[in-house]
Formats: structure tokens, C-alpha cells, sequence
């Protein structure tokens, strides 16, 4: 078999990883499944040992964005089983930072479904595997983030310190370091992951800090249109404001984000929305006109959201 049918493919994966944020969830999905399909043909049609190894490689970074795409869509069985998949191919062929980037996927899908003791059991086992780089700053800001789940703010500043100073250690990771992209980890996601880590253990001004340390990065960078992650700093500090009693604050910051088309819409900033609608729909905030506005605005961005495509099976 020729090689370049089979570089073809791992260009396209890399593409793919590299755009992610300039697509929607479902046009990942639609990209993402055409390469892992030909690669799964063509794995069948070789049994050169070189060859196996691209597309075996060609095939763990498929399905682990099929799996991100799937944790965007809210989409948690087949996340499951696509991020077990690329687990299974990282084992097949050696890769530590395809096995890292996996088992932080498990993690994520653990604890946004109410596992968190699976979550931190994934996620170190991450932090555990992760070369050094990226793919360690990345483990260990998701470690925080299980650990923020089963309640230990000790826990989660542990780990953001840790993140903190792995993000100085130059790496070689194929995927965190080389690819980047969905597979990367920047700044400003660091420290998006970091506001709602704080969040979730009650430390609102940790979490009000880190908030806006992540929208002062995008400021001085060109983010991407409807940045989902800009878009969950904003709502993670929307939140904090809201905790201090500021609704005037919190309208003002979550203005932008209103416009956002559904099919940008991804579970975990649709989760973030839901929970301020929550708070502001509490009977205290019932008098307060800017309160009322966010509830009206949360219910309408909650509800009017993309209908998730279906998946096949990993």
C-alpha cells in the first residue's frame, strides 16, 4: 500500500485538531468520522508494522476528538467510549500523550455526569502519564478540576500550582506540543479551567482572578469567533459577581454572550448559563431588574440550543 493515502489522513486528523475551535461541534463530528472510517479501512488493508503505526496513531487522535466533540455535544456515552478507544490505541502503540489527553477526557465526562471520584482516579492517572509540557499543565489543570468536584479546595490548589509550573517546562509531546490545537492547552484555558475549579469549591475571589486573567488574555490575543472558552471565563465570572451581589456587573459581562449561534453552544458552557440561571432565580433576585434580564437571557440561551447529531458506536 502506498504511503501517501496514509500521510493524507494524518494530515487531516492534525487539521482537524488545529481548527477546532473555528468549528462547530458537528462539523467536527462530520470531518472526524470520514478519517477515522478510512483509517479503520485502510488498517485492514496492511499488515506493514510502520504503517499500522501511522494509522493506528491516525485513529487514537480520531476518535479522541470524536470524544472532545462528544463532551461539547453532551454527548456522554459515546464520549466514554471514544476516549476509552483512544486509550486502548495509546496502549497499542506506546504513546504516553495519546493515553494522557484519554484518560483527561474520561475525567471530564466523569465529572460533568456526577462520578467525581472516577474523575480524580482518571485524571491522575493522566497527570501520572503526561509527558512532560503541555500535556502535564493540561492533566493536572483537569485534576483540579475532578478534585474541585469532590469538595477539597487543598486538593485544587495543589494542582493549579502544579499546572502552573509545569506550563514552564518546555515539551515534545506529538499531540499537546507539536499539534496543539484541541490537543494543546493555551493560557487562557488554563486559567478558564482554574475560575471553575474555584467556583466549584466556593472560593469566588480565587475564582473571580482567574476569570479575568483568561478574558485579559484574549484581549491581547486574536481569539477565535464565539470562543467557547472566553464565553465560560465570562460566565464563570458572571457567577462570582453574582455571588457578590452585583447583578448590574454580571449583566454587563455577559452581554456578548447572548448572540452566540446555538450550534456554538457547547454542554459546558450550557452548564455554566444554567447555573447562573439558577442563582438568579432564586426569590431574593426576583425585585432586582438586571437579575430578571439575566434569568430571561440564561433560559432563552439554555434552551434554544443545537439538536446534538447522532454518533455511531467507537
Amino acid at each position: 500500500m502506498p504511503n501517501g493515502e496514509i500521510d493524507q489522513l494524518g494530515d487531516d486528523v492534525r487539521s482537524v485538531a488545529r481548527r477546532f475551535a473555528t468549528l462547530t461541534a458537528a462539523d467536527v463530528v462530520d470531518e472526524t468520522l470520514r478519517i477515522r472510517n478510512e483509517a479503520a479501512h485502510l488498517a485492514q488493508q496492511t499488515q506493514r508494522p510502520a504503517q499500522l503505526n501511522d494509522l493506528y496513531l491516525t485513529l487514537a487522535q480520531a476518535v479522541s476528538l470524536l470524544a472532545s466533540a462528544s463532551i461539547d455535544l453532551g454527548l456522554w456515552r459515546p464520549a466514554q467510549q471514544y476516549a476509552r478507544a483512544a486509550d486502548e490505541y495509546g496502549i497499542l502503540i506506546g504513546h504516553a500523550g495519546v493515553r494522557a489527553y484519554a484518560l483527561g477526557l474520561l475525567a471530564t465526562e466523569a465529572y460533568w455526569t456526577g462520578r467525581p471520584a472516577e474523575a480524580v482516579k482518571y485524571a491522575t492517572g493522566a497527570a501520572e502519564l503526561a509527558p512532560t509540557g503541555i500535556a502535564r499543565v493540561r492533566a493536572l489543570s483537569i485534576l483540579a478540576r475532578a478534585w474541585s468536584h469532590r469538595g477539597s479546595a487543598e486538593e485544587v490548589r495543589y494542582a493549579l500550582d502544579a499546572a502552573d509550573d509545569a506550563r514552564s517546562d518546555e515539551g515534545n509531546d506529538e499531540l499537546h506540543d507539536l499539534i496543539g490545537g484541541e490537543f494543546g492547552y493555551a493560557a487562557p484555558q488554563q486559567m478558564r479551567s482554574a475560575s471553575t475549579a474555584w467556583l466549584e469549591v466556593g472560593r469566588t475571589h480565587e475564582a473571580a482572578v482567574a476569570a479575568r486573567r483568561a478574558l485579559n488574555a484574549f484581549s491581547e490575543s486574536t481569539a477565535e469567533p464565539w470562543s467557547t472558552v472566553e464565553a465560560e471565563a465570562s460566565v464563570d465570572l458572571a457567577t462570582c459577581q453574582l455571588l457578590a451581589e452585583d447583578a448590574d456587573a454580571a449583566l454587563d459581562t455577559l452581554t456578548a454572550l447572548w448572540s452566540m449561534p446555538p450550534g456554538w453552544r457547547r454542554a459546558g458552557l450550557l452548564g455554566r448559563v444554567q447555573r447562573v440561571h439558577d442563582i438568579v432565580s432564586a426569590a431574593q433576585w426576583r425585585p432586582v431588574l438586571a437579575a430578571r434580564e439575566i434569568a430571561d437571557e440564561a433560559f432563552a440561551f439554555t434552551t434554544t440550543a443545537a439538536t446534538p447529531p447522532e454518533l455511531p458506536s467507537a
